[in-house]
């Protein structure tokens, strides 16, 4: 829509002035034709807005501009406004201020619509310590460094660059360059040893986020697994994808979907104890069954 690309330009040229017409068509993906058109808009509103030719040309935005608050609509102010407290929410921003600021300039209150909690049942205030401490991290480009226990319970020291905070699967995790393994890793937040977190001082200059930790990638090992569930509906509902899930004649539940069966999954599945049949693969089956005697004798062994 024009009116949310007449919005970004004063917001583009608020930050820097002046900027090619080329320079605000590649950021807002559209012509240079259009960027022209839109800055006469802008002239014609009262912007004081203006373009130049030669050398150090470009489109102007006059020094000490403070914006209108009628060049937003009114959806675009409660989308701003409702983006604003969801980053509050997040820990992205520390305090009310932002929000506030722009709900003046709009003469609105923006919905209090979202509250996140990120501390598991138990968990102690040290806990939304580390996770504030890795924000800051990430925001300021500066290093972190903290003890850490992998998957086979070493701990190590580690001083990372950290890139991005992941959400997958119930838990937090950071993208990092790691200074220790000159190599991009991957840290799940609660291995984080608390109370070991330390920010560093000296900022770092950002990695380019390689495309292997942008996005998943398959790594060959996955199976098909079919699973009959006899009960813990609620939970199986919870827990996985609602397309996967058929309700058979005899009322279980029959759950088919490809997957690594780690040992950290197989161990998840065993938690769901007799309510859990496994028609697929036999060696998933046989490993339940191995893990569940080997339970019962330790439980009559005391």
């Amino acid at each position: 829509m024009q009116s949310q690309r007449l919005f970004e330009i004063v917001f583009l040229l608020m930050e820097r002035s002046p900027r090619t017409t080329g320079d605000l068509a590649d950021h807002l993906e559209v012509s240079a034709r259009t960027v022209r058109r839109d800055v006469e808009a802008l002239s014609a509103a009262g912007v004081p807005v203006y373009m130049t030719r030669g050398r150090g040309g470009g489109v102007h935005l006059a020094d000490g501009y403070v914006l209108d608050r009628s060049l937003v609509t009114e959806t675009d102010q409660a989308e701003i406004l409702a983006g604003l407290a969801a980053l509050r929410q997040t820990g992205a921003a520390d305090d009310r201020g932002l929000t506030e600021r722009m709900a003046r300039l709009f003469r609105r209150e923006g919905a209090d619509w979202l509250d996140i909690d990120f501390s598991f049942w138990g968990a102690p205030p040290a806990h939304r310590r580390t996770f504030d401490l890795v924000r800051r991290a990430i925001v300021e480009r500066r290093p972190l460094v903290f003890r850490y226990c992998d998957a086979n319970g070493r701990m190590t020291r580690r001083t990372v660059e950290p890139a991005k905070l992941v959400y997958k699967e119930r838990s937090w995790y950071v993208r990092a360059w790691c200074r220790e393994r000159a190599e991009w890793r991957t840290f799940k937040i609660v291995r984080m040893e608390e109370g070991s977190l330390e920010l560093g001082e000296d900022a770092f200059e950002p990695r380019p986020l390689p495309p292997d930790l942008a996005k998943p990638r398959p790594n060959g090992r996955e199976e098909r697994l079919v699973l009959l569930f006899s009960g813990d509906e609620g939970r199986v509902r919870e827990e996985f994808d609602p397309a996967a899930i058929e309700r058979l004649d005899d009322g279980r539940l029959r759950v088919e979907l490809r997957a690594e069966p780690t040992e950290r999954a197989r161990r998840h599945l065993l938690s769901f104890g007799a309510n859990l049949y496994v028609e697929e693969p036999a060696h998933l089956r046989a490993w339940l069954r191995d893990e569940a005697a080997a339970l019962v004798r330790r439980c009559e062994e005391g």
